[in-house]
């Protein structure tokens, strides 16, 4: 690793708020040229950490890397961030360097942004085919996490690919072509295609979490794509996080992947999240899970079909936080919920994935006994059981150690899959009884399933009071 040179970012104010007037003409043409002139700024304050550019000694490759407040070489490992810039000039790997750097300072997260050239104003939109730039980006990216292996120290278990805007063309292709190199997916405000994604991969990586967001006064574009992107990761059987957050334009909002990613590796938050706190989250978009549509948008790939043994998706074993696969009526099922990241967790690491039996993600696994049960003692926890709606549920599994890595789980919410995982939260809308079941499915095929029921009561508003009254 050849150090360029060692800065700190300035920040400016962020041009994304005008993203609304967009259709408004040369209201539109005046805002384009502006950031032309001076790229989209970025509001978020330096962090205390140190600041380098640096170029990979191969390939001669830039890339920007931020190390945390804290950071200390021959210490602990540290989950890494890879975050692909949108087009230039409008963005670039400085400026996502530095959107990141509160983030990586709060959660311990080093940081890298590659120099690429696939984003770039004059090259395709929508990227809908694999071009000589995005190869070479693909090798760049490569080069560089080597060398970050070898001189940085980073947790190779817990790593994170991110973007912005046309940098989600990159990020999408890079997890689906490379899925050993990453450990989690969270986009935001991005493109996608599904022709840069090869289909025949998704088993290595089905059971990494990915998330979705985008904005209310995102651009159309990355909205439609935003919501393609969906369709295809919940079609292919992925733990789908989805959400759209209102009052905001084509903006930076590192928080919304950071503490997604610090969920799902267990980083612990040293100062409050308070931005996300702020931040409003939309009625989810509809899926509907019979024909893969959401709001109305047709979809890219043909519904999965139920996987075969050789493709048969497999919870991570010990999985601290589980699968989180949430859904509360039919048309919204395979969604997570959007929740922040809960303080107190340390790193974990991705282990290996067991050899499952052959198991069925998308329905409820049958019962097909004819005779008694082995005695198992399998017991569900569930925290509450009785509550006002939107009620969030956490749940898990207590079973054996024997047999804990090594057994397929299924939970579902009146019959209808939820997550795969040991345990995991959910939000529950829908007032009434919610029967929560999972079934454990052992190596040599035993079938144990157990269950409790959580009651939701509808929320009276002051509205309906006074119309009852």
């Amino acid at each position: 690793m050849k150090q360029v040179m060692s800065v700190s970012g300035a920040n400016r104010r962020p041009c994304s708020a005008a993203t609304r007037l967009v259709a408004g003409g040369g209201a539109a043409v005046a805002l384009l040229s502006l950031v032309l002139l001076s790229g989209c700024a970025v509001p978020q304050r330096p962090g205390a950490g140190r600041v380098m550019h640096l170029r990979e000694p191969k390939t001669g490759a830039g890339y920007w890397l931020y190390l945390p407040d804290g950071y200390a070489q021959g210490g602990v490992k540290h989950p890494l961030v890879m975050t692909f810039h949108g087009m230039k000039p409008f963005d670039n790997a400085n400026r996502q360097c530095r959107e990141w750097q509160q983030e990586a300072d709060r959660y311990g997260f080093v940081v890298c942004a590659p120099e690429l050239r696939s984003p770039a104003l004059f090259g395709p939109l929508p990227l809908d085919r694999i071009t000589g730039s995005l190869q070479h980006d693909e090798r760049v990216i490569l080069t560089i996490m080597d060398d970050l292996r070898r001189t940085v120290e980073v947790e190779p278990n817990a790593v994170l690919v991110t973007c912005w805007s046309y940098g989600g063309y990159v990020a999408h292709y890079m997890v689906n072509r490379h899925p050993e190199r990453f450990s989690c997916l969270a986009v935001k405000q991005s493109n996608f295609s599904a022709n840069l994604l090869d289909p025949a991969n998704v088993p290595r990586y089905r059971d990494y979490k990915v998330a979705v967001f985008y904005t209310e006064n995102d651009f159309a574009i990355c909205q439609r794509e935003s919501q393609e992107a969906a369709i295809w990761y919940s079609a292919h059987g992925f733990d789908l996080t989805f959400a759209e957050f209102g009052d905001k334009g084509h903006e930076r909002t590192p928080s919304l992947a950071a503490a997604f990613f610090a969920r799902d590796c267990g980083a612990q938050a040293k100062t409050p999240p308070l931005e996300l706190a702020m931040l409003r989250v939309k009625e989810r978009p509809l899926l509907d899970r019979t024909d893969g549509h959401v709001n109305g948008v047709e979809p890219l790939v043909a519904p999965r079909p139920v996987p075969t043994s050789a493709e048969a998706p497999v919870a991570a074993a010990g999985d601290e936080f589980g699968s989180t696969g949430a859904g509360q009526t039919p048309e919204q099922r395979g969604f997570t919920q959007w929740r922040p990241i809960e303080s107190g967790s340390s790193l974990r690491t991705r282990p290996a994935s067991p050899t499952a039996p052959e198991a069925r993600r998308s329905a409820p696994l049958p019962v097909q006994h004819t005779e008694p049960q082995p005695e198992l003692p399998v017991r569900v926890r569930l925290r509450p059981t009785i509550g006002i709606s939107p009620l969030l549920v956490s749940y898990s599994v207590v079973v054996p150690d024997d047999i804990r890595g090594k057994a397929y789980y299924l939970w579902t919410d009146n019959g209808e899959p939820i997550s795969n995982g040991l345990n995991g939260q959910l939000f529950l809308t829908a007032p009434g009884e919610h029967r929560i079941e999972v079934s454990v499915t052992t190596e040599d095929g035993q079938e144990f399933r157990t269950g409790r029921t959580v009651t939701v009561v509808k929320r009276i508003t002051r509205r309906q009071d006074s119309d009852q009254e």
